[in-house]
């Protein structure tokens, strides 16, 4: 026998998804992330610049001595970013990062926030060939993601993101944009608390959001756009136990052109 899904909050995300023939929809993000990069200048800077912190061409590894260590990083790097064992806060205030090796350009060992400064404008992009489903950020732990500018991560290896326990808050905007081979956003959990008022973008790719184990939003406005399903819970884990894997009691959603809403078998 087939299990069902339970999707608290989807009902009114279906009516939403099958009247966008006569809504306005938010316009759809278009980012020209190769023309963005001859705006930024051609030199990094880390704040602080200590003993922590060891650029050299091609890599920037960051080690903190203690956890919540606040890095700014400004300006354009084309190489990898790798941050060590203890949790960090990378805050981006206009920075161009990009990785043509296909590799992720930002590697996390550990729990990692990655936030923008107010206004700034920051890209994340990945480039290059790898047999390897990599994403432009690569967290092997858990990921938050927030700040009031903008950021905007395009993994053109495979995903745009891809962590274990992924929250999202603040006011900014995200724009994640995966391959049709992997996912914008693929986590084993996504949970976003109540009062957040951020848009995240998340286009283009097999998957908008794919989890292992569960998808929970309590607000924010969600723009799922030109994938192949909006949201997907992997099944694979806990098949016995498959209730209430995905719960949306608040946030906004604006899809379009996606070819399946989620994982069959809902339940309302």
């Amino acid at each position: 026998m087939k299990k069902s899904i339970v999707i608290h909050g989807f009902l009114s995300l279906a009516i939403l998804f099958l009247s966008s023939c006569v809504e306005n929809f938010s316009p759809i993000v278009e980012i020209d992330a190769e023309a963005a990069k001859s705006s930024y200048p051609k030199s990094i800077t880390v704040s602080p610049m200590n003993e922590s912190v060891t650029i050299t061409k091609k890599e920037i590894i960051i080690q903190p001595k203690s956890e919540g260590q606040v890095y700014t990083i400004s300006g354009y790097f084309c190489g990898q970013i790798k941050v060590g064992s203890k949790k960090a806060v990378i805050k981006l205030n206009n920075a161009y990062l990009e990785n043509t090796s296909g590799k992720p350009t930002i590697f996390a060992k550990s729990k990692i926030e990655i936030s923008s400064t107010q206004d700034s404008l920051n890209y994340i992009v990945s480039w290059g060939r790898s047999f390897l489903k990599k994403g432009a950020i690569e967290a092997e732990k858990d990921l938050v993601l927030g700040g009031s500018g903008s950021i905007f991560i395009k993994g053109s290896v495979c995903h745009a993101v891809e962590a274990e326990d992924v929250k999202i808050k603040g006011s900014g905007i995200f724009y994640l944009e995966g391959t049709k081979r992997g996912s914008a956003l693929t986590c084993d959990k996504l949970e976003v608390e109540e009062g957040k008022s951020f848009s995240a973008y998340f286009l283009n790719s097999k998957n908008g959001i794919k989890a292992e184990d569960s998808i929970s939003i309590g607000s924010g406005n969600f723009h799922i756009y030109s994938n192949n399903v909006a949201l997907k819970i992997n099944g694979k884990k806990n098949l016995s136990d498959e209730k209430e894997k995905i719960r949306l009691p608040g946030g906004k959603f604006y899809l379009k052109e996606n070819n399946a809403l989620g994982v069959p078998d809902f339940e309302f």
